[in-house]
């Protein structure tokens, strides 16, 4: 029988005898992320060729939550504490009385193997769906397309003739991806399917029945509105991948609504994670700080609550993951408890409870080690009450800002009918300024986690031994990062198993430049954003040449008007020059900021707090 026929025949098979529930969130307050994809999850499938359909699985994914913001707070510390906790360093011999012990020694044989699990990739909504989209998956390039019949396929992202990188190519009229190197195409299995060079049409087909013709392909699901990816091929992979359902099935509230957001962080899988794990670490990191004296300002946050309850679940930790409890950590949200769900390798799912047993919010985020140095985060939230995006207090407004905000507003009302009406995509266009021009401040707390991250990562490195001797964790609040440490040295070999091929020996610093840049970190990625890059750059080209004709005007109006004694025309054309040599620099402004933190003029190192 033949391959394809054979893989057929198996999915009608999965398909009536693993029929799972589509599970629904249903709860429909709005979602707090700003940065966020824009399309609600769809049907779950896998694809090759034929259509494995795998059962559909509730998704859900996001980022960790602040769920009140932080302030300054000395003076209430220590009535704040309650009971006092023993302060125990990792390296410890463990009590058998703290909360913050990992529960579970790991059975026999009991291990997570990194290539053997789904990847989430992409946000479907962010994935071009006429040309190629290039990824990497554990240090493994791959390209990914809109093949035959509608369905997504990944192959390596190297062409078999010569290795050209197949993510240069372009997608045919018939939907195979072609190496732009020599014209070899190539359909959703990987098999090629056109050989341009061959001498004649049997010599072609002998080519393309070779082996040794064919793209590597993996197992790809569409589920969620997410792209996941198996990152092992062959036939066992295949079958292994149809029976497995994505990390983020176990959730038990199942799928958040809202969009997603993504990005590609700089820093690496481990120290990603643990960040995702310390919540308490908004308190410092995030909080809002005095301009002038550079210290906590108390009107702009909410006090602080110190963490008395944060532990592993007792019989949770496994190679497929564990789950964490904790309470609340600041004046906001002091009375609630959490439970977050790590599954490996990606999904970490977070529902927080009000003091009355209600939901309070769901946070999810997923993360993706994409190469050594390097990790994609998805994130996504809902909030269940209001009191669960409270502000951090009042942000300061002067009289400048309210009569900067009042001379700009013509020229704001001019540029957002201009790419309503004018621009190419105004729909592309207005989610990518959402995330590019607008959701600025995602960017800020980004930096603000990356410049922590980048610090530990780069300590880690070298200080050349294990976590349990370089980290000093003496609070409740420190159990999190210490159970998925645990989890890393128990289960999942202490660290990413890279494809083969991949080198992890450079060093993982980074100048400060490549930290803050934003390009590679989320606009490459997103269609939305890369659609309004180009409309801006368009639109810069065009002020310009006003501009410039306005000047050539207020020259010819200047030089006839000094003849005939008026000026009036010469004055309106210089002014509405000077307004587009403005408005330029403006476009430009935000193209920048869709590319880098680095600001534009002056100082380089931006001011994050």
């Amino acid at each position: 029988m033949p391959a394809s026929d054979w893989l057929s025949a198996l999915a009608a098979e999965l398909d009536a005898s693993w029929a799972l529930a589509e599970m629904i969130a249903s709860i429909a307050t709005a979602p707090v992320t700003a940065v966020v994809a824009r399309r609600s999850a769809g049907p779950s499938r896998i694809t090759r060729g034929p259509t494995f359909r795998a059962g559909r699985a509730a998704f859900a994914t996001g980022h960790r939550g602040t769920l009140a913001p932080p302030s300054p707070r000395r003076a209430m510390r220590r009535s704040a504490r309650g009971g006092a906790v023993r302060a125990q360093s990792i390296s410890e011999p463990p009590s058998k009385t703290t909360e913050r012990t990992p529960a579970d020694a790991p059975a026999a044989g009991d291990r997570f193997d990194w290539a053997r699990a789904w990847y989430p990739m992409s946000p479907i909504d962010f994935l071009d769906d006429t040309a190629p989209n290039p990824m990497k998956v554990l240090g493994k390039s791959i390209v990914a397309w809109k093949g035959e019949g509608g369905a997504w396929a990944v192959v390596e992202d190297s062409c078999p003739h010569r290795m050209a990188p197949l993510s240069l190519g372009f997608i045919s009229e018939d939907k195979q991806i072609v190496c732009r190197y020599h014209g070899w195409e190539f359909g959703n299995d990987g098999k090629a399917t056109a050989i341009p060079m061959s001498t004649d049409a049997k010599a072609e087909k002998t080519a393309c029945e070779s082996p040794r013709s064919c793209a590597v392909s993996y197992p790809v699901k569409e589920e969620a509105g997410v792209l996941w990816v198996w990152p092992t091929a062959g036939a066992d992979a295949w079958l292994e991948a149809s029976a497995t359902p994505v990390a983020t099935a176990a959730a038990e509230f199942g799928e958040l609504p809202g969009e997603w957001g993504m990005v590609e962080l700089p820093v690496g899988y481990a120290p990603a994670l643990e960040n995702q794990f310390d919540p308490s670490h908004a308190e410092w990191l995030h909080a809002k700080y005095n301009a002038e004296s550079g210290l906590l300002d108390g009107a702009m946050n909410v006090a602080y609550e110190p963490m008395t309850r944060f532990n592993v679940k007792e019989g949770t930790m496994g190679a497929g993951g564990f789950t964490v409890e904790h309470g609340g950590y600041n004046a906001g949200n002091k009375d609630v408890s959490a439970e977050r769900l790590f599954t490996a390798p990606c999904s970490s799912r977070s529902e927080y409870k009000d003091a009355n047993g209600n939901r309070y919010l769901s946070a999810a985020i997923l993360y993706t080690p994409t190469e050594p140095g390097r990790c994609l985060m998805f994130t996504k939230f809902q909030a269940h009450t209001r009191k669960a995006v409270q502000g951090a207090g009042k942000a300061k407004v002067t009289a400048g800002d309210r009569w900067r905000g009042i001379l700009e507003s013509p020229a704001k009302t001019a540029f957002q009918w201009y790419m309503e009406f004018v621009a190419k995509d105004p729909e592309l266009c207005r989610i990518g300024l959402q995330h590019g021009v607008y959701g600025a401040g995602a960017y800020t707390l980004g930096d603000q986690d990356i410049q922590a991250m980048h610090g530990v990562e780069v300590a880690m490195e070298s200080a050349e031994r294990d976590w349990k001797k370089s980290y000093y964790l003496p609070t409740p609040s420190d159990a999190g990062v210490a159970g998925f440490r645990t989890w890393m040295d128990k289960h999942a070999g202490g660290g990413v198993k890279w494809a083969d091929g991949t080198r992890d020996d450079e060093s993982k610093m980074k100048p400060i430049a490549q930290r803050l840049e934003r390009y590679e970190r989320h606009t490459r990625h997103c269609r939305y954003c890369k659609a309004a890059l180009r409309e801006l750059g368009v639109l810069e080209e065009r002020l310009v040449d006003f501009s410039n004709a306005m000047l050539a005007a207020g020259l010819v109006f200047g030089l006839g008007g000094a003849v005939v004694g008026q000026e009036g025309p010469a004055v309106v054309s210089l002014c509405l020059a000077g307004l587009a040599v403005n408005a330029t620099e403006s476009v430009r402004d935000m193209q920048h900021g869709m590319k880098t933190s680095v600001p534009r003029r002056g100082d380089p190192i931006p001011k994050l707090w």
